[in-house]
């Protein structure tokens, strides 16, 4: 069955990974760009792992021991990566009950949510996901969206993002504000990815005087 692409908010959220190896760093490094508190359970981390605790800000805690049930405890989600598939199922069943997000790597039927083929280029992203059936399609749909997005992409739309309440407040037509969006992504990447603030309300200026003539 297909999954539906629930994006959420995790910055600040606490995330438990129980697993020291190659697989929960994998988790970690994309995790890190979404800003959650995470904590890593394991008796034994890589090298790895190691650094992540060392160099990401605070933002990683490694507990250098088994995992113990009262882990969970205030947690937001979890994953399972570690090497004992009867660990992982025990950890799944747990926090199903508790009703707390659970990932168990490369074990679809234990998961209540999974990690989808991701593309992140600023504020966007983009989940590429096919139920578990088949990552190496997802890999390859990956590969083909990344390419398909204009360089400076998500730089445009972080800075577009800050034109939006500019655009509320001096367009009332929301057919008139679609056309000033979409004008403005058109340039932008035009542009090599940037659109300024006087380019903004230049725009704006015009599309007004355009609507002015139109109602004459």
């Amino acid at each position: 069955m297909a999954y539906f692409p629930f994006f959420m908010d995790i910055e600040g959220q606490r995330c438990l990974i129980v697993g020291g190896g190659i697989v929960a760093c994998r988790k970690v490094e994309v995790l890190l760009d979404y800003g959650p508190e995470i904590v890593v359970v394991s008796p034994e981390m890589t090298d790895r792992m190691v650094r992540y605790g060392e160099n990401a800000g605070g933002k990683v805690t490694l507990l250098c021991r088994e995992y113990q049930e009262e882990d969970l405890d205030g947690v937001d989600f979890v994953v399972a990566a570690t090497a004992d598939e009867e660990l992982n199922r025990r950890i799944s069943l747990v926090c199903r009950e508790r009703r707390i997000p659970v990932n168990v790597v490369d074990v679809r039927e234990e998961c209540s949510f999974i990690f989808p083929a991701l593309i992140k280029d600023e504020d966007i992203t983009v989940g590429i996901s096919t139920g578990g059936s088949s990552p190496t399609i997802a890999q390859y749909l990956k590969a083909k969206f990344r390419a398909a997005i204009p360089e400076g992409f998500g730089r445009l739309a972080a800075e577009l993002g800050t034109y939006r309440e500019l655009v509320k407040e001096r367009v009332p037509i929301l057919s008139v504000r679609t056309a000033v969006f979409k004008e403005m992504v058109e340039e932008g990447i035009r542009q090599g990815g940037t659109f300024t603030r006087e380019q903004a309300e230049q725009l704006i200026d015009r599309k007004l005087e355009e609507l002015e003539k139109d109602h004459e």
